[in-house]
Order: structure tokens, then C-alpha cells, then sequence
């Protein structure tokens, strides 16, 4: 799976990933916050690699800062996996929430308070205790500067629907049974907006299914790249 690249959900970073083979970057925000300069990291990255063309994928905020990839090199993508996310824009009630929170890591630094605001959200109620205490880890050894550039660079993101519609690549779109952010009727309209998608729902699962079900992940993940030939 050496050209396979998974982009992590916020507030975690790579370890969140258990896919022996692919390239699993911690990505860092800096400047004016926007995915597109992080979607200009993942390309520089796969420069250095030498991969011309990959199989690109991202949970929650990683399919946001896939997608702000696609407006800038949609020709570096054969493929696409679209886990818990959605390619609208937030509502303004979501984007105030998103700077309250930046404001807040701003102020106290990450801590306990950001556990119990994120954690009942990100994962299922049939966690196991190894997932929730893989979450929490990542959760409090985040950077407040990182947790509020992310928030304030997710506030500001367009929609994707002129992106995705445009694209010819298969796709993959994997939702929780349980997800709360991102519920299974969002990610219907994902992989509506995506023409040529298969969608799936992974059962006991909230926001982050490569954690809570990683070998499930891992198998339908395999299992759809066997169909397609990718």
C-alpha cells in the first residue's frame, strides 16, 4: 500500500491510523489558517517520495484537506477514500462553534476540557477502552496553537461539491453507524456528489472507524481496492 496516503481527523494525528504500508502524515498548520496550505505539505511530501499519482484518503478533517488537494492537483489522485467526512461548508452556528474552541485552546491550553468536549462526539458507544484511551492520549499531546489553527482553518473552508462532481476516480466513502459529526445521511450525499463511489456502513462504530474497527476498516478498505483495481 506504499501509494496509499491517509490524512488524520482533528484533534489526533497520524497514530490514529493502524494500515500497515501507508503514508500516514502528522500535518502541522502555520500562517494565515487554511487546508490549502496543508494540502500543499501532503504535495510536497509526495514529491519527496517520488509518487506521481496516489490513492488519497482522510477522516473527518483529513477528507477536508483531501479535497482542498483537489483543487490545487487533482491530477495527483487515482482514487479516493472519503472516511466520516463531508465536502459541504460548515453552517455559521458550526464555524462559531469552531472559533470558540480556538479561542479557548488559545487561552488554557489543551487539557481535560478538550477531552470532554471532543471524546463523547468521536466515538461510538461500543468503544473499547483501548480506543478511548488511544483518543484521549491524542487528544492531550496536541498543541493548542495546532488544536486552533485546525478549528479557525476548518471555519473557512468552501464547499466541495464543484470539486467532486468534476472528478473521474473511483471512491470509497465510509461512514460509522454511530457517527454523531457526521451522521450515515451526510455521507449518503457524499457519495452521491462523487460519481463513481461505493459507499459503505461500518456497523459499532462512531466518528473514527480506523480506530474503533481497524480491522474492519482495513478489510473493507482492501476489499473495495480488489473491485476497482486500484
Amino acid at each position: 500500500m506504499n501509494d496509499l496516503v491517509l490524512l488524520h481527523a482533528f484533534p489526533l494525528d497520524a497514530r490514529m491510523w493502524d494500515v500497515p504500508g501507508a503514508l500516514t502524515p502528522s500535518l502541522r498548520g502555520h500562517g494565515e489558517p487554511d487546508l490549502g496550505t496543508v494540502a500543499d505539505q501532503v504535495l510536497k511530501v509526495l514529491d519527496e517520495r517520488g509518487l506521481d499519482q496516489v490513492l488519497l484518503g482522510g477522516c473527518s478533517m483529513g477528507g477536508y484537506v483531501a479535497m482542498a488537494l483537489l483543487r490545487r492537483a487533482p491530477e495527483r489522485v487515482k482514487g479516493l477514500v472519503f472516511v466520516d467526512t463531508k465536502h459541504t461548508a460548515d453552517a455559521p452556528e458550526a464555524v462559531a462553534n469552531r472559533h470558540a474552541m480556538a479561542d479557548r485552546a488559545e487561552r488554557e491550553g489543551v487539557g481535560e476540557w478538550l477531552v470532554e468536549a471532543m471524546l463523547p462526539n468521536l466515538l461510538g458507544p461500543d468503544a473499547s477502552d483501548t480506543a478511548r484511551a488511544s483518543v484521549r492520549t491524542m487528544i492531550l499531546e496536541q498543541r493548542a496553537e495546532d488544536v486552533a489553527w485546525w478549528q479557525r482553518a476548518m471555519a473557512r473552508r468552501p464547499d466541495s461539491t464543484d470539486v467532486l462532481e468534476s472528478l473521474a476516480v473511483p471512491s470509497l466513502v465510509l461512514v460509522g453507524e454511530h457517527d454523531r459529526i457526521t451522521p450515515p445521511d451526510v455521507a449518503a450525499k457524499l457519495a452521491v456528489t462523487l460519481h463513481h463511489s461505493t459507499s459503505e456502513r461500518i456497523e459499532n462504530a462512531g466518528h473514527l472507524p480506523p480506530v474503533e474497527q481497524p480491522e474492519e476498516f482495513r478489510a473493507r478498505l482492501e476489499r473495495w481496492r480488489e473491485q476497482v483495481g486500484i
